[in-house]
């Protein structure tokens, strides 16, 4: 239609000035800027075509490795809203994965029927963050019973709800607090869908250590390494983002499977605790893993410079090694361009300006997220 619409205005304009006399030079003149004009539009329009193109990728799976849609974490609510669903199929997403934060029962700042748990520091009761973690995995799962989305199961639910232009959702837990120290209930978690498992959030707990404060020394604990272990038996992607380094390092030597660091910065760019040192995204990438950043405003403030530390992570170790966590809703401001209404196609229109292929743009736009959750299942 494009191709039909430029002859069409080609012809017009090329019948109008074949009818001045040939010999004239304003006619001459005319001809030769027109075909100067016409050729430059079309060249133009051409590479915008092409980078348009770019937003189909019809053979991958867009994901976003971390994210609290409608903070269903939080809030009290009884699914993820159908608006956040659209919101995701409109910038192209497939796949996102839907983090609990299980620490909440500890630190506050959610709601409940009674009202609001402000932010502070608690002592739950047993089974009190458990409880917490079931209700929010039953949210997810409400979800996908409400026909809102797909709860992902397997890599091939994802396909299978892609083609079928479905959102997939992967239950997940952001600091496995939940687990309350019992193995047992890591295995009702997958029951109920859990497919991913971040080990601590903004606290020490039973299984390791944070990086960020208050900080504490030491790395997987034993129960964080019998946690690991039941992780790759169940096929259940391990997620070490808010790590210290020697729980990174004691993760990526326990387990079996490659694993990811869903969000987060670089502190080469930008020295602040919820970044990683180069070696480190060296080892995690070694390990076959994935490292994930974020658009997060204070410390990330624009796409561009977003796309600053991808550039960062695909010279340093590749590009089979980064992807995006978005933190939707779970942080106050976004990068700039990014926004609350979560623009990924400005990540993507970012790298396709800066020279990127579609190959390279998929990989960091969630082919490789795809890729890895598919090794683990493997």
């Amino acid at each position: 239609m494009v191709g039909l619409l430029l002859a069409l205005q080609a012809t017009v304009w090329l019948n109008f000035l074949n009818k001045l006399d040939s010999n004239d030079l304003i006619s001459t003149m005319s001809k030769f800027l027109f075909a100067s004009l016409f050729f430059i539009f079309n060249s133009s329009f051409s590479v915008q075509l092409n980078a348009n193109q770019g937003y189909s990728f019809d053979d991958t799976v867009f994901s976003d490795m971390h994210a609290h849609p409608s903070r269903f974490h939080r809030d009290h609510i009884d699914s993820i809203g159908l608006a956040e669903i659209e919101l995701y199929l409109s910038q192209g997403m497939d796949l996102v994965v839907a983090a609990i934060s299980t620490d909440m029962a500890f630190q506050g700042n959610y709601v409940t029927a009674d009202g609001v748990i402000p932010r502070g520091k608690y002592k739950p009761l047993p089974g009190e963050s458990y409880k917490l973690t079931m209700e929010r995995l039953e949210r997810i799962k409400k979800t996908s019973q409400h026909k809102k989305a797909v709860l992902a199961l397997s890599p091939n639910d994802v396909l299978v709800a892609k083609d079928a232009e479905h959102l997939s959702i992967i239950s997940a837990i952001e600091g496995a607090d939940g687990l309350e120290g019992n193995i047992q209930n890591l295995y009702t978690f997958y029951e109920m869908g859990l497919r991913l498992i971040q080990l601590v959030h903004f606290r020490a707990n039973k299984l390791g250590h944070v990086q960020s404060y208050p900080y504490s020394p030491g790395g997987l604990t034993k129960f964080g390494k019998e946690v690991v272990l039941e992780a790759n038996k169940l096929n259940i992607i391990i997620d070490i983002a808010h790590a210290n380094t020697e729980t990174i390092l004691d993760v990526l030597e326990f387990s079996k499977d490659p694993v990811i660091f869903s969000h987060g910065g670089l502190k080469s760019l930008k020295d602040q605790d919820r970044a990683l040192t180069d070696q480190e995204v060296i080892l995690i990438a070694q390990k076959g893993g994935i490292v994930g950043i974020w658009p997060h405003g204070k410390y990330i403030e624009s796409v561009s410079v977003m796309v600053d530390y991808i550039e960062h992570v695909i010279k340093l170790v590749g590009p089979e090694h980064v992807g995006i966590g978005s933190d939707l809703r779970g942080v106050s401001k976004y990068s700039e361009g990014f926004g609350s209404d979560a623009n990924f196609h400005s990540i993507v229109e970012e790298m396709t300006l800066r020279g990127y292929d579609k190959p390279t743009i998929g990989k960091v736009m969630g082919g490789n997220f795809f890729s890895l959750w598919q090794k683990v299942v493997n």
